[in-house]
């Protein structure tokens, strides 16, 4: 005689498997008598109260990130500058989860600040220090951004040369130039160029919107 059979044979209750869910149904009374006792609009702006405090979090957690890259770099970013990019990192968080970045630099180092904010946001970042190394990266599989110097080693115009060479190819990624201080006029073969943190994260987001349309 099975479980859920009587002892005439007829089919039972399945008390075992009832029991299972007894959980869940108090639980789904409680949600039902909340949404009659407190009323469905207070609820649905609890939660968004929650999820604003999950935003703003994280945009702390980013401004924190930014202001550390800032100070590595000597670089004089107001407050008002860090909020507003860490702010619009954590609202379009799910633009650079999981894209690719090549970040071609001689002195990875210097980046380590912005590399470890850009991973902790979602993407996947792959360092290079040589043209050589960053041709073969992108030989394996192509970047959705290149992050890249100009000057590398002795070579002034290392990075500019690669870029012209990677712009040839009308599939290419976006190139910008994240670079010790800025100069004008900006290459033509860049997306952009910048010599500060806050700036980059734009650049980064306007590069991924672009290029993921």
């Amino acid at each position: 005689m099975t479980p859920t059979q009587s002892a005439t044979g007829a089919p039972g209750i399945p008390w075992t498997a009832l029991a299972s869910f007894l959980p869940h149904l108090v639980w789904a009374g409680i949600v039902v008598w909340l949404l009659v006792w407190i009323g469905r609009e207070p609820i649905v702006s609890l939660f968004g109260r929650i999820q604003k405090l999950g935003f703003a979090g994280v945009a702390i957690e980013f401004k924190e990130a930014l202001e550390k890259a800032a100070a590595s770099r000597g670089a004089e970013v107001s407050s008002v500058d860090l909020g507003r990019a860490s702010r619009r990192l954590a609202r379009d968080v799910k633009l650079i989860q999981g894209a690719r970045l090549l970040w071609i630099d001689d002195n990875p180092h210097n980046n380590r600040e912005e590399i470890a904010l850009f991973e902790a946001a979602g993407a996947r970042v792959e360092t290079q220090t040589t043209t050589e190394g960053a041709r073969e990266n992108l030989n394996r599989r192509m970047p959705d951004v290149i992050l890249s110097d100009i000057a590398r080693g002795e070579d002034q115009k290392a990075g500019l040369r690669f870029a012209d060479e990677v712009a040839a190819d009308g599939k290419a990624p976006p190139i910008i130039f994240y670079v010790g201080a800025a100069a004008k006029p900006l290459p033509i073969s860049a997306f952009g160029l910048t010599d500060r943190p806050d700036e980059l994260v734009h650049l980064v987001l306007d590069a991924l919107a672009r290029h993921r349309e």
